[in-house]
């Protein structure tokens, strides 16, 4: 098959998978962001701002283990864009660690304020705090050099795509427009961007009615246009694996009653109008999820794909066996264990999950870290389960 045929062949492969029909064999998706960079020889304050390095590093990855699919094709880290800019900033890399510093854009007192004029906010509050004293020197010659190192990044994510696409076949996880698939509801703003953890642990206690109020005003502002949209479409989206993705990771700062508070209802509504037009959503739960699985053991086999990070794959299964499940390799095996109790544990994931389908196989974490996998556990895995026959 061409580069074509065999992406195509693969969104189906994932696609039956997650409906849960009997597959020939079980699809790989790399769980795989900056361990690659290791693999191929390299440090990461090598890569993180040379796009040959970053090309060479996917290229020897995809050459050496046969996936199905990949977290991260080189495109991640706009390093090129930010270091344009000058000092300042959260995020940073040395030769082993790519990290942010802990932050946050808002405080609960803000949260109205930000949402009244987002574009105004970022303007006059999160940059000046972001760049210090820096922020106010920047002129013509320091924006017009960041543009052009933008314009420089978007033209290596497409250049990339037409390698992993066109050359090696990798489909697409999902749609990443917010209108077609890659959704943020408001209680993962406020965790992840706006009020960061420890704002939000506290505020959900202290301020229930001002996050209750942030979340109901995100979320009509920006997840009920996309539901009515999805509402009002033509269902599946079979140019990509998934019809869409989420990221789950609020929930583990959550007990029961404010997971049915703040976050229950929002994401109820979503899935339900992907239950409704028999689309499937991918749903990344950073974490754990089984202590909420009762809320989803309703949703109709094909609709639900958890890859889950920290919960037991066989006890998922037993909980929600309506859900497909992605991942089930974890870094501990890869990175401690031999290559045959990689491929025994494998094998018995694939047998034990995936005979009917409803599996796809998967790293629960990112593999970012140096000591995240060997080389010969991660060869001898991916050989496996592209050869293995169910």
């Amino acid at each position: 098959m061409n580069g074509k045929e065999l992406k195509q062949a693969r969104v189906q492969l994932f696609r039956d998978a997650a409906n849960f029909k009997k597959t020939e064999r079980i699809p790989h998706f790399a769980n795989v962001v900056t361990w690659k960079v290791f693999d191929a020889g390299y440090t990461l304050d090598q890569a993180m701002t040379n796009f040959d390095v970053l090309e060479d590093t996917v290229v020897k990855f995809l050459d050496r283990y046969p996936v199905d699919g990949l977290m991260d094709v080189g495109i991640r880290n706009q390093f090129t864009v930010t270091e344009a800019f000058g000092e300042g900033g959260y995020y940073y890399y040395n030769q082993e660690v790519v990290g942010i510093h802990d932050h946050a854009h808002c405080t609960v007192e803000t949260l109205q304020e930000y949402l009244d004029d987002p574009a105004k906010y970022a303007w006059e509050v999160i940059l000046p705090k972001k760049y210090g004293a820096s922020w106010d020197e920047k002129g013509f010659d320091v924006w017009k050099k960041t543009f052009a190192e933008y314009m420089r990044y978007t033209k290596y994510i497409l250049h990339m795509a037409g390698i992993t696409g066109k050359q090696y076949g990798l489909p697409s996880l999902s749609p990443n427009n917010p209108m077609s698939g890659a959704i943020v509801l408001g209680i993962e703003e406020l965790f992840s961007n706006l009020l960061g953890i420890q704002q939000l642990s506290v505020a959900m206690r202290r301020s229930p009615d001002k996050i209750e109020a942030f979340i109901n005003r995100w979320d009509a502002e920006r997840i009920t246009p996309a539901i009515e949209k999805i509402k009002n479409g033509k269902g599946p989206n079979y140019k990509y694996c998934f019809d869409s993705s989420i990221l789950m990771l609020s929930h583990n700062v959550m007990n029961k009653k404010q997971f049915e508070r703040f976050y229950w209802p929002h994401l109820k509504e979503l899935l339900d109008a992907y239950a409704e037009k028999g689309m499937n959503i991918r749903i990344f739960t950073e974490g754990s999820i089984l202590r909420f699985a009762e809320y989803f053991k309703d949703y109709p086999k094909g609709t639900l794909t958890f890859h889950i990070e920290q919960d037991d794959p066989f006890a998922f299964r037993e909980a929600l066996p309506n859900v497909c499940i992605m991942g089930g390799l974890t870094t501990e095996l890869l990175s401690n264990g031999t290559p045959e109790e990689c491929v025994a544990y494998t094998k018995r994931l694939c047998d034990e999950l995936g005979r009917d389908g409803g599996f796809i196989l998967s790293e629960g974490k990112m593999l970012s870290y140096r000591n995240d996998a060997k080389r010969e556990n991660y060869k001898a895995v991916c050989d496996f389960v592209s050869n293995y026959k169910l």
